[in-house]
């Protein structure tokens, strides 16, 4: 900093001090004036935050800017009521201190108008304005004080390197700043991918997820850069690192690896209805990680990856969504099976979710000593309004049937 700028400083420091402890009722009467000033402002943008939505671009602006805005304008009303008591250097500093935070909270604003961002991001930039101007205003009126000027300029060694507060707190924002356009192309990238693009959910959700790996990996790089770390150094140290982790958590990455190959090759995709030994359902979430399938008992089940990739499952729906069910039903050896047949063929053909194409069909499965075994075999193409449903309800019309006709169950 040039020393004319760090004597105007010190110079405003030292007349903000001078009306505190030499004139303490005007240093009180201007403190009492500024949380006056808080106080009112912070009500008024309290009743204005009921007017519109979160989302709106005028609440937006009223969250970053109407509180120190109306404070600032109230201040300088009451300033101007008593122009000689609160015309003094404690005020004239107060006023310069809330006009930076002002306009530290006015690119803020611009920033999250442009980029629209969500949680976690929307609080990360928030947050990071405040922090901003603070480190700022420490770091400005501290020239004038040598204990916090030694504080932000002393170098502290660590290793080889030398690195002091202040290019720590650099280093801190320029990452904030680097996290944040991350988090945005990342959300832009999504929403392109899943609502623009046109692409398959599945080929949308992988693209998503490398892009957003990829993105990461350049932000850690930039920061790592731009703190000063050897990165030929760090190579090493991450090779050492990359063995250790990948032998601890090989059943992590195989689960990344095989989410990755899922929703490439597109064999399982959301909305598929799959059966395995132990699980029937309806697939309804897939991340890298997991796949999360919606029994037909009413339970969410979540298997990794690498279980679907390596294990013997039925996917029922992966070329179209018809499948066929069989179930048998088994009369007296002495039944008229003409009419067995008949009457179980039309109770199949009566139930809206069978196919007419292929047509039902009503098969003799087996010939015992004293039972017949009829099988019949149907397709539907609505698998995830389940299947016990249309069974039960043929069951019970050919049961009716058979009373009527006197055919006799084995």
């Amino acid at each position: 900093m040039e020393k004319e700028e760090a004597d105007a400083i010190a110079a405003l420091g030292t007349g903000a001090l001078d009306v505190i402890f030499q004139t303490p009722l005007t240093g009180f009467l201007s403190i009492g004036a500024l949380i006056l000033s808080f106080v009112i402002a912070k009500l008024i943008t309290r009743r204005l935050k009921h007017i519109r939505p979160i989302t709106s671009r005028i609440r937006i602006m009223i969250d970053y800017l109407s509180t120190i805005a109306l404070t600032i304008l109230i201040l300088f009303g009451l300033m101007r009521a008593f122009n000689g008591t609160l015309a003094n250097p404690l005020i004239f500093v107060i006023g310069g201190i809330l006009l930076s935070f002002l306009l530290v909270r006015l690119v803020g604003t611009i920033v999250e108008l442009i980029f629209k961002p969500h949680d976690p991001l929307r609080s990360i930039l928030r947050a990071s304005s405040v922090v901003f101007w603070l480190t700022v205003l420490i770091y400005l009126f501290g020239q004038w004080n040598e204990t916090v000027k030694s504080f932000f300029d002393t170098e502290y060694s660590i290793g080889d390197a030398k690195i002091s507060v202040l290019a720590i707190l650099t280093i801190l924002f320029f990452a904030a700043i680097v996290i944040i356009v991350t988090i945005w192309i990342s959300e832009v990238s999504q929403r392109y991918l899943h609502k623009r693009s046109g692409l398959q959910p599945n080929l949308a959700l992988a693209l998503e997820r490398i892009i957003s790996v990829t993105i990461w990996i350049i932000a850690a790089l930039i920061i790592i850069s731009t703190a000063g770390i050897n990165l030929t150094a760090l190579a090493a140290f991450g090779g050492a690192l990359g063995i250790g982790l990948g032998l601890g958590f090989q059943k992590l990455a195989a689960s990344y690896i095989s989410g990755l190959i899922l929703l490439f090759e597109r064999s399982v995709r959301v909305g598929d209805n799959l059966v395995s030994d132990r699980i029937t359902g309806k697939v309804t979430e897939m991340t890298i990680r997991y796949t999360t399938i919606h029994t037909t008992d009413g339970l969410d089940v979540l298997i990794s990856n690498d279980t679907l990739i390596n294990s013997t499952i039925y996917n029922e729906t992966l070329s179209n969504n018809n499948i066929r069910l069989e179930f048998p039903i088994t009369v007296a050896s002495t039944t008229d099976l003409d009419a067995a047949r008949s009457i179980f063929l039309a109770a199949v053909q009566k139930q809206p979710r069978v196919m007419k194409e292929p047509p039902p069909q009503i098969y003799t499965a087996s010939i015992e000593n004293k039972s017949i075994k009829l099988l019949a075999r149907f397709w539907i193409n609505d698998p995830s309004n389940g299947r016990i449903a249309i069974i039960s309800d043929i069951n019970e019309m050919v049961l009716d049937e058979y009373k009527k006709k006197g055919i006799d169950l084995a």
